[in-house]
């Protein structure tokens, strides 16, 4: 019988990520299934009334984008 081979540290710390994203985005798309609601959203050039659904989704997108672009800026210096 072959024993396993512990993983490598790379390969803990990749799986502790996949698993965060996995729980950040399952507790993102709960929080938004549950608000259905519609509300008034000043999208900066315009206002208009938006599911709320979709605010946290684009808001999450956002954050994620602005998160990939100050990771990358860091990862230059």
């Amino acid at each position: 019988m072959a024993d396993k081979l512990p993983a490598k540290p790379d390969e803990k710390t990749s799986l502790g990520r996949i698993v965060g994203a996995g729980v950040i985005a399952l507790f993102v798309i709960l929080f938004a299934a549950f608000n259905f609601d519609r509300v008034e959203v000043d999208w900066v050039l315009f206002e208009r009334d938006s599911r709320l659904i979709y605010v946290i989704i684009v808001s999450a997108l956002l954050g994620a984008l602005a998160d990939r672009l100050l990771q990358r800026r860091s990862q230059r210096k």
